[in-house]
């Protein structure tokens, strides 16, 4: 099983899945997520971590395959 993060952007109702912190900031500003990098590398620990912020649900999961 692979590490997925799923990034669902509340008022433009998009989703997005990657595979790790650094690839969503490749794509997504911290503007857009409504926090930092450094904040969602230290949430983001284990399977099952959600961060929620009045732009953004980001959930760290396991892609079943």
């Amino acid at each position: 099983m692979r590490k997925v993060i799923h990034v669902h952007l509340i008022h433009s109702r998009k989703n997005y899945y990657f595979g790790s912190v650094n690839a969503i900031f490749k794509k997504l500003s911290e503007k857009e997520l409504g926090c930092t990098e450094n904040t969602l590398s230290h949430v983001l620990t284990e399977d099952g971590m959600h961060h929620i912020t009045s732009k953004a649900l980001i959930i760290r999961s396991r892609l079943m395959t």
